[in-house]
């Protein structure tokens, strides 16, 4: 009986280490950070090959340094560390079911795709479990009902609200004119600010963002850090309509 348990134990042990590993790895995948753990890892074989060679001076000096690297990790990885942190308080497990008013899917939708024939850029922000005050206090409050028409008034080029982005939360346009954080990973250059702000917060909470391109008058949708480009009308009423009916999730 005590060799099972210590079986499951042992098990159980190792299950954990193994997610953890694979959700620092997902978390690390594509950001900058990630050459600097290659970096440590290849330390790391360099120490225990330098220990099993009884290396005295090389091991001391790096257990000497140990303390200091761990410092410097926690600061090189603060973003990843806060991002890792955020996601796991909006994990599946930890969420309640939510629903989206189908006729606000629709006018989100309406609304960035005439924005996209004529060419002019927004950030529609939908949020899920996550709530975003912080980034909806940087903008100005507007607390209105969803409608394509009012949408397409915020992003016109002549209105001051226009360079930002909108918070759409509870089926209501929350604020306008927010700022949105830029993504730390890599991403191919014709991809421009915007872009860069619509992936950065899908990378630190669970909202969904439409980021309609002004260059190519394209719409793109933004979820768990990645970008689905090149979708249909349809298609993204359809996509959206999962995503926040609460399943079909990323992952």
């Amino acid at each position: 009986m005590d060799r099972i348990l210590e079986f499951l134990r042992n098990g159980i042990d190792i299950l954990l280490i193994a997610a953890t590993i694979y959700m620092i790895l997902r978390f690390l995948k594509g950001s900058r950070a990630m050459n600097v753990l290659y970096g440590l890892l290849t330390l790391g074989l360099v120490y225990l090959v330098a220990r099993s060679m009884d290396l005295l001076a090389f091991t001391e000096l790096v257990n000497r340094l140990a303390g200091v690297v761990l410092i410097i990790v926690v600061i090189v990885f603060q973003p990843e560390i806060r991002r890792g942190l955020a996601r796991l308080g909006v994990h599946p497990i930890f969420q309640r079911v939510f629903q989206a008013n189908e006729d606000i899917v629709r006018e989100v939708v309406r609304a960035a795709y005439r924005l996209a024939s004529k060419r002019d850029g927004a950030l529609l922000v939908l949020t899920r479990q996550a709530g975003l005050k912080g980034i909806s206090d940087s903008g100005t409050r507007l607390n209105s009902e969803v409608s394509a028409e009012l949408i397409e008034s915020i992003f016109n080029p002549y209105s001051p609200l226009h360079d930002g982005a909108i918070i759409i939360t509870n089926d209501r346009i929350v604020a306008a004119g927010c700022l949105l954080p830029l993504s730390e990973r890599d991403h191919p250059k014709e991809l421009g600010t915007r872009h860069r702000a619509g992936m950065g917060i899908t990378e630190e909470s669970d909202a969904v963002v439409l980021i309609v391109s002004e260059e190519r008058g394209k719409v793109s949708l933004a979820v768990n850090g990645e970008l689905i480009r090149d979708l249909s009308s349809e298609q993204m009423m359809r996509q959206l309509g999962i995503l926040m009916a609460g399943i079909g999730e990323e992952d």
